[in-house]
């Protein structure tokens, strides 16, 4: 379990997307709880609304009872976050946000979009804990530690945040600071809430937790909400070797986890009739876990796992100051994607997206006061060779209109491209847009 955040110095109220603590109190002054539910649809229908100033009480779908607008401004927020700074891609494919806490913590959130032929699909990047207990020795958040939970309004928030910045946002993944299933409650309540035809209403399978293997959460995630998708970051064939680059798998051997994996799986083939229930998330680090003996021994653990029904997403380091691993070529990448696909698996290679502003894979961290900026570093090169990432910050909130949106013809020449490519790398653009 994460650990919970002191909140008496917080400068704002909780969040009214904590439903459960809105409802108790609700009902502590007798008012009807269906005058939550106008709410809060009111509130996920307008993501710009981030204040009581600002809502439209007349446009809810049941008459407000009179007490009730000045309750909820002492009692809850409309917005407990608020947008620190925004970082925006040179190519307007990624926005970074780092957004504040009400206790004053950091978590950063990613927007990215995925362009296709016919639009341009989004997928928002969510944090679920600030830093993480994990400590995997190749992710940026890793060396943080563990420094509490966020709750469910506060997860909901980040979702919000992105819709305001892309309203097609429909992809939500569970990849940004933190192991999610380490939060389990506040997680599970929050794709309820992004899931729920009401608020958000994200599609079944729009909603992906990505988790390094907490065997019970597993299993009781596919029992709770067999809507919500499931990736697993596996990263090694082996235990040893997951061991050595992962030390929480110390804790939850290979073949528990995959177990665990294979009885989500048969509790969400009922409800998702096609495409892949598991994505398989491999990170390539070079000179590592990307050999061709890797790779082979990785298609012995998964050939005959989840009813055949995955995706093994390989993800080629993205390269941060400290961390003692290098990018793999992009050879060694296709070759190791290869022999997976001649093994009769479905698999890509993830296109990185946002490593200019330090929002991709592995590479969130909330900086230390004093320390190097990781956005000025990203990429490994060092910090003093580089020119900062483009960040935009005010004192109270930090511009949310949205960058420039990638041309047509870049659109087109990715979609040719993509066209060229084997069909397992063909995929990788929708696979990223849609679980990750």
């Amino acid at each position: 379990m994460g650990g919970r955040r002191k909140f008496a110095s917080a400068s704002r109220p909780p969040s009214v997307w904590d439903v459960d603590h809105l409802r108790r109190e609700l009902e502590s002054i007798d008012v009807d709880w269906r005058h939550g539910e106008a709410l809060l649809t009111y509130l996920a229908h307008h993501p710009e609304v981030t204040t009581w100033a600002d809502v439209n009480w007349a446009a809810l779908k049941r008459r407000v009872p009179q007490k009730l607008p000045a309750f909820l401004e002492d009692a809850f927020s409309v917005r407990s976050t608020r947008v620190a700074s925004r970082h925006d891609s040179k190519d307007g494919t990624t926005t970074k946000v780092v957004v504040e806490l009400r206790d004053g913590a950091e978590v950063e959130a990613v927007v990215m979009r995925h362009a296709t032929l016919r639009s341009t699909r989004v997928t928002c990047c969510v944090s679920s804990q600030v830093g993480c207990a994990m400590a995997c020795s190749f992710c940026a958040t890793g060396t943080m530690g563990d420094r509490g939970d966020l709750s469910r309004g506060e997860i909901v928030e980040q979702v919000l945040i992105a819709r305001s910045l892309e309203p097609s946002t429909r992809n939500v993944v569970f990849m940004g600071m933190g192991e999610p299933l380490n939060n389990y409650d506040s997680v599970v309540g929050a794709c309820r809430l992004l899931l729920d035809s009401q608020y958000l209403a994200l599609r079944a399978g729009r909603v992906t937790v990505s988790t390094v293997g907490v065997v019970e959460r597993i299993r009781q995630l596919g029992e709770d909400e067999p809507r919500v998708g499931l990736a697993l970051s596996l990263h090694a064939p082996d235990q040893a070797k997951r061991e050595a680059i992962m030390p929480a798998a110390r804790g939850h051997r290979i073949d528990r986890v995959l177990d665990a994996v294979d009885a989500h799986v048969a509790l969400r083939l009922p409800l998702i009739t096609k495409g892949p229930l598991i994505m398989v998330e491999y990170i390539l680090l070079g000179g590592c876990n990307d050999s061709d003996a890797d790779a082979e021994a990785l298609g012995d653990l998964l050939e005959h796992r989840f009813a055949g029904r995955l995706m093994v997403n390989l993800i080629p380091y993205n390269p941060t100051p400290d961390l003692p691993y290098d990018r793999p070529t992009e050879g060694r990448a296709r070759a190791f994607q290869a022999i997976l696909t001649q093994r009769g698996l479905l698999c890509c290679v993830r296109v990185t997206m946002g490593s200019d502003v330090a929002g991709a894979c592995g590479q969130l961290l909330k900086k230390k006061r004093g320390a190097v900026d990781i956005e000025d570093a990203a990429g490994g090169a060092p910090a003093a060779r580089r020119r900062p990432a483009r960040a935009v910050a005010a004192p109270r909130a930090a511009s949310l209109s949205p960058p420039p949106s990638p041309s047509r013809a870049r659109r087109e020449r990715t979609a040719a491209a993509l066209a060229l490519v084997s069909v397992g790398f063909a995929v990788a653009a929708a696979a990223t847009a849609s679980m990750g």
